[in-house]
């Protein structure tokens, strides 16, 4: 059993562990006896590598005969051929010299503090920082300017409006409107927790070193972002992860956290917040073919209508799983869900997307055995699809067949040897773990422990959707906790064309258990570019990675599109879940 654990540990872990196995380099990048940190160090002839901590350190998985090439801004590119003897390589980096052909004096012509000052409301180049009036034009730094009528401004704090105006990445640890767990990281690099400098503000002339999430996006003027060693250069070392620039249309203002105009702004922000989360029922989407039967008062009378629409269930797939989870459901008639379903599964046997709703629906009504035949099918439709694995994999868990599910875990990531914690790794990750962990399947203590990595315990809730074209909106709120995730092309296009290149259409959230309470999630659906449903599947799970682990299944039909609707709340306190 140590063997096995050994190779398929060996597989699953994270980038950055995967790194470790093998040979290795590490060292410290320095300049002029400081360090440099977020300087790039790549294997020559490959795009993936990693950056240097705030100390200027790092470690890299390396073999004799390659060439490590070591990049900064601003600083001279240093490239290195690894011999068997190297294992420590530290690097001293130079700044970049500019030779000047000629250099012409002319009278300065810049203009004056006062001048700029008499321009700034109508100049939009301009912005006022902690420094004086930048002209971001003739500053010499790297400023990008987002003018304050071009924000999102029914997104619910700045930084949201903010989003897909400017490279970098967001890392909230709790929710979207706490200041001291949000993080924003100007320099993208593989990982946001290991040495990287989080943006300082610059609000009116305020240096703040935590956003100020209570800034409506009305008030917002204009924002400068501020990037690269212009930032330390301006700033000095509280700038080196770059500075967000913000100027008000009030222009001025103390200490927010001290004035009543902070606790208005606060106020107004919930308030939005709370809108953002009025819902309509979802009832209101029946389908009139399906309402006509949730209408009948017996089974037979329940029959009789399907037999008089057998025709439009036969060509309307999505219609006749409902029908199937309907005599389930409502007259315990397993006979005539199984007719129906199989019918379905006859005629559509080479349409994923339908054989995966209608598999959802297996798995909600616990036909375990006939979901996973139903997920075997999509495998054979879509052999190169990660999802596939991956949803075969955790069925045959379901059913105990605990080897099984680790084989087809291990043969997924054995596909990707720079396998990750984002995207449909995260998951395969995590639960390949959980299934060694609760099955005493490991031969090491070296497996990933969730809530040791999240820092508090869990509450897991995985979302998969059957159309990979579906977009939604997806709003979660535990007041004063609130969250939002958007799966369309235009708010996280990355995200889109990689679930399309891998093949899969999941997401895991976590929740803190400790923070007690009841979480509302809404969603609005925008559609899947055809007039059919999407269906979506939701998975909870309660005391995640412990023996006592359980878990709730619900299954959606999304049609209506562009509403609000609830989708379930749960109860962190009872571990419960109702819709």
């Amino acid at each position: 059993m140590k063997v096995l654990f050994t190779l398929f540990f060996s597989l699953i872990m994270f980038v950055g562990h995967a790194q470790m196995v093998g040979s290795h380099i590490s060292g410290v990048v320095t300049q002029n006896g400081y360090p440099v940190s977020s300087a790039s160090i790549t294997k020559k002839g490959s795009v993936e590598g990693i950056f240097t901590n705030e100390k200027g350190g790092y470690r890299i998985g390396a073999e004799p005969g390659d060439v490590l090439v070591f990049q900064h801004l601003g600083l001279q590119t240093v490239e290195v051929l690894l011999e068997d003897v190297t294992k420590t390589l530290n690097i001293a980096m130079k700044p970049v010299e500019v030779q000047l052909e000629e250099v012409v004096v002319k009278k300065n012509i810049r203009k004056k503090a006062i001048e700029r000052e008499i321009e700034f409301d109508t100049n939009m180049d301009l912005i006022r920082t902690n420094l004086g009036i930048f002209d971001t034009r003739k500053s010499g730094l790297s400023i990008q300017m987002i003018n304050g009528e071009d924000l999102n401004m029914g997104a619910p704090t700045f930084l949201e409006a903010m989003r897909g105006k400017f490279i970098g990445n967001i890392v909230y640890k709790y929710s979207i409107f706490d200041e001291e767990g949000t993080s924003v990281f100007l320099r993208t690099t593989t990982s946001l927790s290991k040495g990287q400098k989080a943006a300082i503000y610059d609000v009116d002339g305020v240096i703040m070193n935590t956003p100020p999430l209570f800034l409506t996006i009305q008030e917002i003027d204009r924002i400068a972002v501020i990037r690269g060693i212009g930032a330390s250069g301006r700033y000095g070392r509280r700038g080196h992860g770059g500075v967000i620039v913000i100027n008000t249309k009030r222009g001025e203002y103390k200490n927010p956290k001290l004035t009543q105009s902070f606790k208005d702004s606060l106020i107004q922000s919930r308030k939005r917040a709370a809108a953002a989360f009025a819902t309509s029922d979802w009832n209101a989407e029946i389908p009139a073919q399906l309402n006509d039967l949730y209408q009948c008062k017996s089974e037979e009378e329940a029959l009789q209508v399907f037999e008089d629409k057998r025709d439009h269930f036969y060509h309307a797939p999505f219609d006749a799983i409902e029908v199937g989870n309907y005599f389930i459901n409502v007259w315990q008639n397993k006979d005539k869900a199984n007719e129906v379903w199989n019918s379905v599964k006859k005629k559509y046997a080479d349409n994923a997307v339908v054989l995966k709703a209608l598999a959802y629906m297996y798995e909600m009504n616990k036909e375990l055995t006939a979901a996973m035949q139903v997920y075997q099918a999509v495998a054979s439709i879509r052999p190169t699809y990660a999802q596939s694995y991956r949803d075969l994999a955790n069925i045959n868990a379901k059913l105990g067949q605990n080897k099984k599910a680790l084989n087809l875990y291990a043969t997924q990531v054995l596909n990707r040897a720079e396998a990750s914690q984002s995207g449909i790794d995260s998951i395969i990750n995590i639960e390949s773990h959980n299934l060694l962990v609760r099955n005493n399947m490991v031969g090491s203590t070296e497996v990933i422990d969730v809530e040791q990595l999240l820092g508090y315990s869990p509450i897991r809730m995985v979302m998969e959707w059957n159309d990979g074209e579906a977009e939604f909106e997806l709003q979660g709120m535990n007041p004063p906790n609130y969250y939002s995730w958007k799966h369309t092309y235009e708010s996280d296009p990355e995200r889109i064309m990689d679930e399309k290149t891998r093949g899969y259409s999941s997401k895991q959230f976590y929740l803190n258990q400790e923070l007690g309470g009841k979480w509302r999630f809404n969603l609005k659906y925008l559609g899947n570019k055809s007039f059919e449903p999407t269906y979506l599947k939701t998975t909870i799970y309660f005391d995640y990675g412990k023996p006592t682990q359980r878990k709730q299944l619900k299954v959606f039909r999304l049609q209506k599109e562009n509403v609000n609707r609830h989708l379930l709340t749960i109860d962190l306190d009872t571990k419960a879940v109702s819709s």
